[in-house]
């Protein structure tokens, strides 16, 4: 979506290519893991935005606790 790299597919591949096993498929560790097992696939629309909104709520949060 950004073109950037998903920190948690380096860290998967770094840690399988020292373990021997192949590398993860093309689409990355959120395709691979998340999409399709914690929501489906059909949603992906969805689950973004609301993540986002989620994040940004947090950091609401936490910015008004420190004052």
């Amino acid at each position: 979506m950004t073109g950037v790299e998903c920190p948690l597919t380096l860290v998967e591949d770094w840690a399988r290519r020292h373990a021997g096993e192949a590398r993860l498929p093309a689409s990355g560790f959120i395709d691979h893991y998340i999409e399709g097992v914690i929501y489906p696939e059909e949603y992906t629309n969805v689950a973004r935005p609301a993540v986002a909104v989620l994040v940004l709520f947090s950091y609401v949060g936490y910015v008004l606790r420190r004052q």
